[in-house]
């Protein structure tokens, strides 16, 4: 087997690379994963994954964990509605697509997938700041932590990875596109409408190139996002501050003025914002040999 007594050093502890660690472990290879995160309980932000049948769940079925994915996830609706709170459309879950494509919180699945590992697999606060060859094997450099050396590296480490150009000179296109995620604790009690209005489902709506997709279940978080073209006026994020939450509220209140009040009682009752430019990698550019 090409792997057999070589290291082999996995970068990026997210869903990729702990399934990869997971695969590779069932072979009997020998894997690290280097993860900047601080530890096992940092939480993720962002909204709920779903892994539909015919990619994310193949890959969970391979590693042995679809079973526990299951029980995990959970199964749910769409509803779609327009700016002013009319539901135009509704897809209820039925027991025959219950495991199509449930949604589990970020930090769900990373548990599950770290459960399944050797003890010792994933090195927490790792964040690498340089790779090179180094007597026929790779150099790894992290921040203010010892270097690694490793046969092989797998960069999981997300789309924005610093190391991309040891493959590629593609470069990363800006797509135009800003995403707002916010999260609110006790949504039934902070924003009880807007809550109630989804109904248990995930809640879409989109209007003048404005999109909002909400999920009311996220470990006890209501999780949204609200996705847009940026203005030509904007430079990087426009100024805007994401510690400063009440100027976020600010920003989105008045971008959605002519909104039902329910979108605007979800953003007073945010607690915790994060934005980012969506970017794209060129397919067509040649891989380096």
């Amino acid at each position: 087997m090409l792997l057999d007594n070589k290291k082999v050093a996995i970068i990026g502890g997210g869903p990729v690379g702990l399934t990869m660690a997971r695969l590779l472990q069932q072979k009997g290879v020998d894997v690290t994963v280097h993860e900047r995160d601080k530890d096992a309980l940092t939480r993720i932000w962002g909204g709920t994954l779903d892994l539909h049948k015919h990619s994310g769940q193949e890959a969970m079925k391979k590693a042995g964990l679809l079973e526990s994915y299951y029980t995990m996830a959970l199964p749910m609706g769409i509803i779609i509605a327009d700016e002013q709170g009319n539901i135009l459309f509704t897809k209820k879950i039925t027991p025959e697509s219950q495991y199509d494509n449930p949604e589990i919180n970020r930090n769900d699945l990373r548990k599950i997938l770290l459960d399944s590992l050797k003890s010792d697999t994933v090195v927490w606060d790792k964040k690498l700041t340089g790779l090179s060859a180094h007597n026929g094997k790779w150099l790894l450099q992290f921040e203010n932590k010892p270097d690694v050396t490793a046969d092989f590296v797998i960069v999981a480490n997300g789309g924005m990875s610093k190391i991309r150009n040891y493959i590629t000179d593609a470069e990363v296109e800006d797509t135009g596109t800003f995403i707002i995620q916010g999260d609110v604790p006790q949504p039934e009690v902070k924003c009880p409408e807007f809550y109630q209005f989804c109904d248990g489902n995930r809640l879409m709506t989109a209007f003048k190139g404005n999109l909002l997709v909400a999920n009311p279940y996220n470990n006890g978080l209501l999780s949204y996002g609200v996705i847009f073209r940026k203005p030509k006026e904007w430079v990087d994020n426009n100024g805007l501050d994401f510690q400063n939450t009440n100027s976020i509220i600010e920003f989105l209140s008045n971008r959605f003025s002519n909104w039902n009040e329910r979108y605007k009682q979800l953003f007073r009752s945010t607690s915790f914002f994060v934005g980012l430019p969506t970017r794209k990698l060129p397919l067509d550019n040649p891989w380096k040999k």
